[in-house]
């Protein structure tokens, strides 16, 4: 693959910044503005409870946002939590539930330690045998593998804690694990639904602002050792911010919050190696907001939050390049059976791109052609090997190979350079099988179908 990716360096030039940026979306109904009000999903939909619209003063209704519009779903029987802010949530996917733990409120004088579950239509008032401290800024999210929501951190009159419990929908349960983060709150925590690990970043304690970042395997904490990390005027370190795990785009996505005062608007990402600035505009800068990825949606979700006033203005984060697959034409069969080419990865610039094709014979190799158009030719009417039925689907601009394949099965791949300008290029593919008999002899020429994959930009 070198060739090629020389080649599409040189076609477009140096490497530029990623695509992803925030469009202002204009809902005809919403919340009142407020802050301190975390944003979940069910996948679906983005789930936001109470929050502070002003000094003194909590909310507890219940809004839900599918993309387009707003829409309070506050029960009008039963019981509800006291208003609060700065509470931990998550969403039990598993059991259908919005977990809510702890918080601030004002009416009742200080911070709470209470658990509540809403099922979509009506809260409950949780009753476990144990329960995490009384406390504000702690974090939560929820674990699909394991089935179970953990929390993490908090702070009480000046106290902070680093205490790991999980949460089964019926008790809390204290963990112990080897190695935790420092004692701290206000950070930000989210679910890798890739690598199954949990991302926490930042957070404060006495001595100010923290610019680690931890990762959660299910039983242990793991200090992720980065280069960079979100920054504020050169110094490194948050609290207060935005995070949430961008599912298509394999980034966790850091928004807002502060260092030292001063509220911040900036984007950075999480690839699982390193945190990167992001240049984009669009929101005023805040802390506290409503902040989370909708999975069946594909698109991050940006609410309210803090900065000066309360704010009530909604926003999505995307990028508009996205990258795509699609097979075209027909394979037609070799010694093996039917060739089917399929892709394994979404073709990101700056990742490598591959796609896998089988069944191959045992004594047979395998070719990558790949090509800037589509063509339709028939192979019998120039090789008398290739059956009938058996055609070149790309131009064969540049053929790859012939390499032997693994376990009947070949994969070309492409390398392809973090550019901005690649966005939307489309290239086409498809591999040749070339069958040869124990003598060494070319007896067959095959095809598998076709796939043009076009290139998004993160």
């Amino acid at each position: 693959m070198p060739r090629l990716a020389i080649t599409l360096t040189l076609l477009f030039g140096s490497a530029l910044s990623a695509q992803a940026n925030f469009t202002q979306l204009s809902p005809t109904v919403m919340p009142s503005p407020r802050a301190g009000a975390r944003g979940v999903s069910d996948g679906s939909l983005l789930y936001s409870f109470g929050g502070k619209p002003g000094a003194g003063i909590e909310l507890n209704d219940m809004w839900v946002f599918d993309g387009t519009s707003w829409l309070d779903i506050t029960p009008t029987a039963g019981a509800l939590p006291p208003g609060r802010d700065w509470y931990g949530a998550a969403y039990d996917t598993g059991r259908g539930r919005f977990v809510l733990f702890g918080g601030r409120s004002s009416a009742l004088g200080g911070n709470l330690g209470d658990t509540w579950e809403f099922d979509g239509v009506a809260w409950t008032q949780m009753t476990p045998a144990a329960s995490p401290a009384t406390g504000r800024w702690c974090e939560m999210a929820y674990d699909p593998v394991a089935g179970v929501t953990i929390l993490f951190g908090g702070e009480d009159l000046g106290v902070y804690r680093n205490e790991t419990w999980s949460w089964d929908g019926t008790n809390w349960t204290q963990l112990s694990p080897t190695n935790s983060p420092s004692i701290r709150a206000r950070g930000r925590l989210s679910y890798d639904w890739k690598t199954g690990n949990m991302i926490y970043f930042g957070g404060r304690n006495t001595a100010g602002a923290l610019a680690d970042t931890w990762a959660w395997d299910g039983t242990n904490w793991s200090s992720v050792v980065t280069a960079n990390a979100p920054t504020s005027s050169g110094v490194a370190g948050r609290f207060a911010h935005g995070m949430t795990y961008d599912f298509l785009r394999d980034r966790h996505v850091l928004y807002g919050g502060t260092r030292n005062g001063p509220t911040l608007t900036d984007i950075w990402e999480f690839d699982g190696t390193d945190w990167q600035q992001r240049t984009v505009s669009g929101p005023t800068s805040r802390t506290g907001a409503t902040f989370a990825y909708v999975l069946g949606l594909q698109k991050t979700y940006l609410f309210g939050g803090y900065g000066g006033p309360q704010l009530s203005d909604t926003w999505e984060y995307q990028t508009p390049d996205l990258p795509s697959t699609v097979a075209y034409g027909a394979g037609c069969s070799g010694p093996g059976g039917l060739l089917t080419l399929t892709s394994n990865n979404a073709p990101w610039a700056g990742d490598v791109w591959s796609a896998t094709c089988g069944p191959l014979g045992a004594t047979s190799l395998a070719m990558g052609i790949w090509g800037l158009n589509q063509v339709t030719l028939p192979l019998s009417a120039v090789l008398p090997m290739a059956p009938i039925g058996c055609n070149l689907l790309a131009s064969a601009d540049l053929a790859i190979g012939p390499s032997a394949p693994s376990g009947g099965q070949a994969t070309v791949q492409l390398a392809l350079p973090n550019n901005a300008a690649l966005a939307g290029a489309s290239l086409n593919v498809q591999v040749a099988e070339l069958e040869f008999d124990l003598g060494g002899n070319w007896v067959g020429l095959y095809t598998s179908n076709g796939m043009i994959m076009t290139v998004g930009v993160r």
